[in-house]
């Protein structure tokens, strides 16, 4: 993945686009003469830029208008909490080649790809939308334009057809902000709200004796909920599971923050598409595993089910950023409580792999609906 480049060659334009596209998270950093500016990335979208034009949507539509200068790229930044833009990345292309000669024009899709992507690898126009509300950005990824030939399905290897997990993924410890809440005691959407006015980054979970909840949360916006009580359900439906079970009063309720690039990496185990699948543990070289993965430059997550615990270790760009159990959730930076899980006979392997998609949810919306 090229993560810098001269804007001669490459457009600010056709980078914005393929953020989108890539649904990358991180900070791109731009710089014409003197002048510099900062854009930042969650899942695709711009939430927010600074630098030497202002902040917000006038300092990128200025940005968009420098024809030369320099672009750099870091998916390991940390993101700030200031959400400074509103508008949908289209819009400011749109508003740009408005106001400008031509340097914000659209970009070919193909040269936007490869921006990013580097050479050989597939390139299309697609460009991505992002629905916000009054209340903020919702996260929900809408397709704008079609590719220019329908993309290759990407290979799953493994064993495709095993038997899909049906519950939820363990998560790590974290800084606990609330602890075992009794949810007959909690008003879950003044929590929502209570969440969202603090930037709260980290999850709220709902556990009881059959089922099992998550909710995913960036900067106070929840981007992600899980349920799982003999199936998982995903997006809205989940949301709905959840609060369902909150209204009768059910389960217990841990709320936890979390770094925002944990955050992201979760939202990869929890949403990135299988790389491999169904792997039967006892077959396969661990460590040989883990090196192909480093050498791939590999985004997203391992995860050994099926024997006496489930391990997780967590991977950004093929690097360890974390490994944990469900009895020892702390984050450690080796794979050394993963290794003896994948040695037993009964675990199999599961790799998941990308940006993933989350896809976001309306949580004002979801409230006012009957259930």
């Amino acid at each position: 993945m090229q993560t810098q480049g001269s804007l001669t060659q490459t457009s600010l334009a056709s980078l914005l686009e393929t953020m989108q596209s890539e649904r990358a998270t991180g900070t791109l950093s731009v710089q014409h003469g003197g002048e510099s500016c900062a854009l930042y990335f969650l899942f695709g979208h711009l939430f927010h830029a600074a630098g030497d034009l202002g902040q917000g949507e006038e300092a990128v539509i200025g940005a968009l208008g420098w024809s030369d200068g320099s672009f750099l790229f870091d998916p390991r930044a940390k993101l700030p909490a200031e959400e400074t833009i509103k508008t949908a990345t289209g819009e400011l292309l749109e508003e740009a080649r408005r106001r400008g000669d031509g340097n914000g024009s659209r970009p070919d899709g193909a040269a936007a790809a490869a921006a990013v992507n580097g050479p050989g690898l597939t390139a299309t126009a697609e460009t991505a939308a992002v629905a916000v509300d009054a209340e903020g950005p919702s996260f929900e990824i809408a397709a704008v334009s079609q590719p220019a030939s329908p993309p290759a399905a990407a290979a799953v290897y493994g064993n495709p057809n095993a038997a899909p997990l049906t519950e939820l993924y363990p998560l790590p410890a974290g800084k606990p902000v609330y602890e075992s809440l009794k949810s007959a005691f909690v008003d879950f959407p003044k929590l929502l709200r209570t969440l969202e006015a603090d930037g709260h980054t980290g999850y709220v979970r709902l556990d009881g004796g059959d089922f099992a909840g998550v909710l995913l949360l960036h900067d106070g916006h929840v981007m992600e909920a899980l349920f799982s009580g003999g199936m998982i359900d995903e997006g809205e439906p989940a949301f709905q599971q959840f609060r369902r079970r909150m209204d009768r009063g059910e389960g217990l309720v841990d709320v936890v923050e979390l770094s925002g690039e944990t955050v992201v990496a979760l939202a990869q185990l929890l949403t990135a598409r299988p790389l491999f699948t169904g792997l039967l543990a006892r077959f396969i070289n661990f460590e040989a595993l883990l090196e192909y993965l480093a050498e791939e430059k590999v985004d997203g997550s391992l995860v050994v089910t099926g024997g006496t615990e489930t391990g997780v270790i967590l991977l950004r760009r093929g690097e360890i950023h974390g490994a944990y159990t469900q009895s020892q959730r702390e984050l450690r930076d080796s794979a050394s409580s993963i290794a003896p899980l994948a040695a037993e006979r009964t675990a199999r392997i599961e790799v998941k792999a990308g940006a993933g998609s989350p896809v976001g949810i309306d949580v004002e919306g979801a409230l006012r609906k009957v259930i």
